[in-house]
This record gives C-alpha cells, structure tokens and sequence, in this order.
C-alpha cells in the first residue's frame, strides 16, 4: 500500500484570481489518493476556493500576514506551524519573492524540499523593485526548486540562466469543459440579454489596477463612437468595482457593460463571447487566456502580456492606445467574429491540457518526496 503524500501550498489566499486558478486546476485533476494540497495563507477571512477546498480533503491553515515592519509574528507562526506538522515534507510557495521568508524558515525546520514559484513578469518599480531584487537573491539560497509558469517569469524572477533550470508549469486548463458549444451560447446569450448582432467583448478577471478595466471602457467609449455594436462583459470583482460603476456611468455605458461578478461557471460565460480583451499593464502567463483561446476566441492583449501565451495564434498585441484598439476591433467585428475550430486541439499541442500536466507534477511531488525522505508505507 503506497503512502499519501500531503504538500504545503504557501500564499496569501485563495480568492479567484490567475495563480490560485491555476493551483486548483491542478489540484482538482491529481489523483488524490497519491498526494493531497494544503493552504498555508495570510488571509484570515474565509476564502472563495475554501469550500471546494475541503471537499477534496484538502485543510487551510492560517497565520499572521508578513509585514517587513516586523515580520517576527509571521516568521515564528510558521515555525512553530511546521514543528508541529512535521508530515509536510515539501512546501510549494506562490509568494514570488517575499517566498525567500516562508522557505527559510521551511529549511531551518529541515523541510528537504522547497519549491518557489513565479506567476508574474513585473517585479514592480522603484523602491519594490530593490527589494524584491535583494529577496530573490535570499530566495536562491534558501529554495531547492524553482518552478515558472513562462519564460517571461522565469527571466523576472531568477534570471536568463535559470531559463534551463526552473521548470515550466503550464498554466493548463480543462480542455473538456472548454470546448466551444453552440447551444451553451445561445442559452447565456439568452441568460444575458444579449441582442442578435451585438459583439461581446470580455474580460475575465479580478477588479485591480493591473488589469485595465477603465481602459476597456475607454475602448467601448469609442467603439460607440464608430457605431459599432458591441458590449463588454466583466466577469470579476474587487475593490475597483466603484471606481468602473463611476466611469461606466461617466461614458453613459450603462447599457452596454455586464458586470457578472464572480461566477464559478466561467466557461460558459466564455462561450457567450466573440472577442477577450487582456489591455493588463503587465501579465505573467494568464490562465484567462489560455481558457479563452480553447474555447476558440480571438483575443486582444495588451504588449504587456507575454506573447508566449499565443498558442493558436489568435491573439493581436497592441499597445496601450485606446483609438489603436478600437480601430483593431471594430475592423475584427466588421469581418465578423469566427471561432477557431481547431482551438482545443492547438493548446492541447501547446502542453496546456491539464489532465496531462497535473500528472506530470503529481509524479514529479512523488518522486521528490521518495528521494528525499524516508518513510515507512502505513
């Protein structure tokens, strides 16, 4: 009889957003019964994922948020946390740089494996920069293994020669859930109010500076402007849900933006689509986009987004210039929107088939905990 093997998944919560989408899409698809994740977060109030969490057997755990004003509180909950659990013979931290503290602290504990993994291609400005720059060199010595989700994270966080030693952990997908279906359309369109003729443009994603919303609407403002027919749908939420209503408001778009909220059927929300839009100041490898192209949609996205994430080449790079992308699409709207049939087949191609790669990482956990630790099959 093998043993099951738990592994301690470190971030500050599981809200909906890329890395945590990302970490349950693999946790959903691994066999359970070889290895099972756990969540050390920050985060005190309960999370979006928790529930589901539990039901797959998984436990969240909770400590003070690391404040580098006084980051003891942080640092000797976790030590005390892994001394008192000493089953967790591999962390996995999504905590991009500031995953230097949490490993540390794992490897004075005498945790053999520790994994830090970059989700994103900012490392920010200025004084952030500095020190997510002194952190990253601290995160060297103390992580044994150093996972990205691109190269364009892989060259932010530990730089060109790590290109050949971090391991690429492709944001994958379901690809069964994905797959374009014309009834599923109909049926939201429906859900949505949507008119025949009206162009949806979505964006799939969490209310917050980075992402751009105002610009969308910017975008949408002019699109009016050309007399095209097209809507926005935002499927999200977060703490500038104020600040769109006001702008929404401000451009008289009150007819012509959904706002969603957070939903747990984003495919189908995928499917009353004809374009995404991604006008983000700067992306690691988004989940979002990989979703939207399986299901054969066209995407627009900002220069800021790396263009590895174009896996069947339906993705336009743009510049951040509001009249550059309305010309853009309303050229693509006045062709008529198209989906690609081929699309699933293409970013399986592409590695991003989660059935595939969550079996991948379920060997490499296993095989990481055999090498490293000794222990007897219960």
């Amino acid at each position: 009889m093998s043993t099951m093997i738990r592994i301690l998944h470190v971030l500050h919560s599981m809200n909906r957003g890329g890395a945590e989408a990302m970490l349950m899409n693999y946790y959903r698809n691994i066999d359970h019964t070889r290895v099972q994740f756990d969540f050390l977060l920050t985060e005190q109030n309960r999370c979006q994922y928790e529930d589901e969490i539990e039901s797959l057997g998984g436990t969240v755990y909770r400590v003070p948020l690391l404040r580098f004003s006084n980051p003891f509180p942080y640092i000797n909950e976790v030590k005390c946390f892994l001394k008192k659990h000493p089953e967790y013979r591999i962390v996995h931290s999504h905590t991009s740089s500031k995953s230097a503290v949490p490993l540390w602290v794992a490897k004075k504990c005498g945790v053999p494996v520790r994994v830090c993994h970059a989700h994103s291609s900012s490392s920010g400005h200025g004084l952030e920069r500095f020190v997510r720059w002194a952190l990253g060199i601290w995160l060297k010595q103390v992580a044994t293994d150093f996972m990205s989700c691109g190269e364009g994270a892989t060259r932010c966080w530990y730089g060109d020669k790590y290109l050949k030693i971090a391991k690429f952990v492709p944001n994958a997908v379901d690809m069964d859930n994905l797959r374009y279906d014309n009834s599923v359309r109909c049926a939201m369109r429906d859900k949505l109010n949507i008119l025949d003729g009206d162009c949806i443009m979505g964006m799939v994603s969490r209310f917050h500076p980075v992402k751009n919303h105002l610009f969308a609407l910017d975008v949408l403002a002019a699109l009016k402007q050309r007399h095209c027919k097209a809507k926005l749908l935002f499927v999200g939420d977060g703490d500038l849900r104020s600040s769109i209503e006001e702008k929404i408001s401000a451009l008289s778009l009150q007819n012509d933006v959904i706002l969603a909220g957070l939903v747990s059927d984003v495919p189908n929300y995928l499917q009353a689509m004809d374009v995404v839009l991604m006008p983000s100041s700067h992306e690691g490898l988004p989940v979002s986009l990989v979703e939207a192209q399986a299901n054969g949609l066209s995407v627009v996205a900002s220069t800021g987004v790396p263009h590895e994430v174009d896996v069947t080449e339906n993705v336009t790079f743009l510049p951040l210039e509001v009249d550059v992308w309305a010309d853009s699409l309303a050229a693509k709207i006045g062709e008529g929107m198209k989906r690609d049939a081929k699309a699933v087949d293409k970013v399986r191609a592409a590695g991003y088939d989660i059935k595939i790669a969550s079996k991948w990482l379920e060997e490499w956990y296993m095989k990481q905990y055999q090498d490293n630790t000794k222990y007897q099959d219960s």
